[in-house]
């Protein structure tokens, strides 16, 4: 890994707050033959607020395989391109292009800052890319 380093730059391309998906993505990287390095994952291990603050945990390439290495991660971020659509439709357009609305993240940032506490909460509220509609998914479907 010396020598790596020393022929090449690293260069970031991407970040993550939880060291779970960081692994996911290196271990991905990793697979196909890109040598990864990981800065600031002991951080984000030992204390989470410290990494947040720090930036996250920076995945890093040498700078001859940023371009493989962003394929692959969007691959990561969009199952769709795999074959794996897990996106519903929009009720209003029928329309594949949606995403999860943030704001459960929002709340847990400010439930850690209020109580001193990580509150796992997700959403369940869906936005639509193509005609901006918003719904909440229920559990019956």
């Amino acid at each position: 890994m010396q020598s790596e380093s020393q022929d090449s730059s690293w260069t970031t391309v991407d970040r993550f707050f939880h060291p779970t998906e960081a692994h996911i993505a290196a271990g991905k990287l990793e697979s196909e033959g890109i040598p990864v390095f990981l800065l600031g994952i002991n951080h984000a291990s030992v204390n989470w607020l410290i990494s947040v603050a720090l930036g996250g945990i920076r995945l890093q390439v040498p700078a001859n395989h940023v371009d493989d290495a962003r394929q692959l991660l969007a691959q990561l971020d969009n199952p769709s391109e795999q074959g794996e659509s897990e996106c519903p439709e929009c009720p209003e357009c029928g329309g594949s292009d949606t995403t999860a609305m943030s704001n459960s993240r929002k709340i847990a940032f400010l439930a850690i800052h209020l109580f001193s506490i990580p509150l796992p909460w997700q959403s369940n509220r869906r936005h639509c890319q193509s005609c901006g509609a918003d719904w909440e998914i229920t559990k019956n479907g």
